[in-house]
């Protein structure tokens, strides 16, 4: 019996350390704002996003990415590597708050609207609408989600798909 509880917790162990190692710093990024401008050539195009609090964003982009877009539409990036690899148009324009900072590792902030909440006995799942059909899933502790009820606008401060802390906007 021992040696079975022995073998059980080594194997939690690697499984925990193996997925911290799988995402350290290796995964997209979102970057919502106004576009305020973009720069096409033929290689493909740079657009120019301005986050809330007015701090510019430059993002590398395909010329199909872009179709449909023009300076001043509201638009949520998915990034990985210096690339977007997704151009959401939002309907309209989100609330002054925090926007997804350009980061590889650390924290990250993701503001929407809440879609839905799943709460377990001690942890929720929090669903966050960033633009249009883009969905946000979050792990979080229930106390973090006091008073935050489907509808709401909030930002949260995430790490490792785990929200360090949420708030109304």
């Amino acid at each position: 019996m021992k040696k079975a509880i022995t073998l059980v917790l080594v194997f939690s162990i690697m499984a925990a350390v193996s997925s911290a190692w799988a995402q350290s710093g290796s995964g997209p990024e979102w970057v919502s704002g106004k576009i305020t401008s973009i720069f096409e050539d033929q290689d493909g195009a740079l657009m120019s996003i301005e986050m809330a609090g007015g701090e510019p964003y430059n993002v590398s982009v395909t010329t199909e990415m872009i179709k449909g877009l023009s300076v001043g539409d509201e638009v949520t990036v998915e990034i990985n590597k210096g690339w977007a690899e997704l151009v959401e148009k939002s309907d309209t324009a989100p609330p002054e708050k925090p926007e997804p900072k350009k980061a590889t590792r650390g924290p990250q902030w993701v503001s929407g609207r809440v879609v839905a909440i799943e709460k377990g006995p001690e942890e929720s799942l929090l669903s966050i609408q960033m633009s249009k059909d883009k969905i946000f899933n979050v792990a979080s502790s229930n106390d973090k989600v006091v008073g935050i009820k489907e509808g709401d606008f909030v930002t949260a401060k995430v790490f490792k798909g785990w929200a360090k802390a949420v708030t109304k906007n």
